[in-house]
């Protein structure tokens, strides 16, 4: 009886996947087809199956999801950001686990570049501070903090204050109190 739960388990832990596995890390590639917003892409994989990502480390202004969802100041800025670094290139990426939207949570590069990282040297998005599981890199933080300083992208002093987008979705989407609304 213990060999056939042994082989039963051993059976099971082989036919997943290696993105299944908890604590594992795996690799992705492909080219990023479109920009959902400033931390969510699609990419075009080699065997033409299409797998939406969310970047790790960070948290973008939220874009509009219908009526009842506005979208949120800097939106459409920071998905114009992402589109520029990524759209229509070659990208490879570095997936950790899955959100709770089961997208693959991944630390993406084009052309060698963290566009993660990168998006937070913009001033194009938070250090994702409401779930600090997702944060991988240890820079996020201190990229976040010099943008901030700097006065670029949503930290400008000619924009409205800055809400982050954990507490939109929470002020806005359900609390319906969404002042600035509408990005």
């Amino acid at each position: 009886m213990r060999l056939l739960a042994f082989l039963l388990a051993a059976s099971f832990s082989l036919s997943l996947k290696a993105s299944e596995l908890p604590g594992q890390q795996w690799p992705m590639a492909g080219k990023v087809i479109y920009v959902s917003d400033g931390d969510t892409l699609t990419i075009l994989q080699s065997d033409f199956s299409k797998l939406t990502v969310r970047l790790s480390d960070i948290d973008a202004p939220e874009t509009s999801h219908g009526n009842h969802r506005p979208g949120q100041p800097y939106s459409q800025a920071s998905k114009q950001s992402l589109s520029e670094l990524a759209k229509g290139k070659q990208a490879t990426a570095t997936c950790y686990e899955f959100d709770r939207h089961e997208r693959p949570v991944c630390t993406v590069l084009v052309n060698g570049q963290n566009v993660n990282a990168e998006q937070l040297r913009r001033g194009m998005a938070w250090a994702n501070h409401a779930s600090r599981r997702y944060v991988r890199d240890p820079q996020t933080y201190t990229l976040e903090a010099q943008a901030k300083a700097a006065g670029l992208g949503l930290w400008s002093s000619q924009g409205p204050l800055p809400v982050p987008p954990w507490e939109w979705r929470r002020q806005c989407w359900t609390n319906k109190a969404c002042a600035g609304a509408g990005e």
